[in-house]
């Protein structure tokens, strides 16, 4: 007969029980046995790994569910194998799945194109997750004085995050999020992306290198002044037109709300 025990030593129990066998470290944990009851049918051990496993397969789900474009490109049975030497790794610490998988790019760095994948579907799952903030808009932004304009450090809204990748990604997240029977190929190529969230939506911005230099400079810190000229080192185009595609590049960034508010 198993001894009595508190409730919460109970529930404590349980839940390293069923934690403890998918993890690294080793636990020392007092047999199952000792503490429950044997069913009709199972031995007490028995009926904890029935949790157990039930815990570590809504773990690869969640991973499966915030990774589909990772996914497609291992395939499900590699993708799973996957989930499993990462969550060994990277346990669950949360009560809640939303952190689940933010640690799976680094994890990755040995699958370069599955890595782009992956830190792709990271940022679009920490923009949904975000604080709401007011955006600036383009009424505020237009009251500023083009002189403090130059010197004005945008500040950008929680739900934005800018990524410089070495794959093609977008086009293939894009396959996959609309359950294409054919996807692209994931081609090796520089590319750079905004992903933000607007009116409850996750939105994703191609940009070019040059617009990408220029949130980046704003992205730490630099002023608006800094933003246009580490934008022109990296603009291939006409000179002549640089004036006119930054400013409607930042008519559309004002537009989809990528800024909180300015510091002059």
């Amino acid at each position: 007969m198993p001894p009595r025990r508190g409730l919460a030593a109970t529930v404590r129990w349980f839940q390293d029980s069923v934690v403890a066998p998918h993890e690294s470290r080793p636990r020392r944990l007092a047999p199952a046995d000792s503490v429950i009851w044997p069913s009709g049918t199972l031995q007490p051990a028995q009926r904890v790994k029935i949790y157990a496993d039930a815990y570590f397969a809504r773990l690869v789900e969640a991973l499966e569910e915030d990774f589909p474009a990772v996914c497609r490109l291992l395939g499900h049975r590699a993708f799973h194998g996957i989930c499993r030497g990462y969550l060994e790794r990277h346990p669950s610490r949360s009560r809640s799945l939303n952190p689940l998988g933010r640690k799976l790019p680094e994890f990755l760095s040995d699958r370069a194109a599955a890595r782009d994948l992956a830190r792709l579907e990271v940022a679009m799952s920490e923009v949904f997750d975000g604080d709401a903030v007011e955006p600036l808009k383009p009424s505020d932004f237009g009251k500023i004085a083009p002189g403090k304009l130059a010197r004005a450090r945008l500040i950008f809204v929680p739900t934005f995050r800018l990524l410089e990748l070495d794959h093609a990604a977008n086009a293939y997240v894009d396959a996959v999020r609309q359950e294409r029977d054919v996807v692209p190929p994931l081609k090796r190529k520089r590319s750079w992306i905004a992903v933000y969230r607007k009116e409850f939506q996750v939105w994703r911005l191609d940009l070019k290198e040059a617009g990408h230099a220029a949130l980046s400079a704003l992205h730490r810190g630099r002023t608006v002044a800094d933003a246009a000229a580490a934008a022109a080192r990296r603009w291939t185009g006409k000179p002549e037109q640089l004036q006119s595609q930054i400013r409607q590049w930042f008519g559309e960034w004002v537009s989809e709300g990528f800024f909180a508010k300015t510091n002059p």
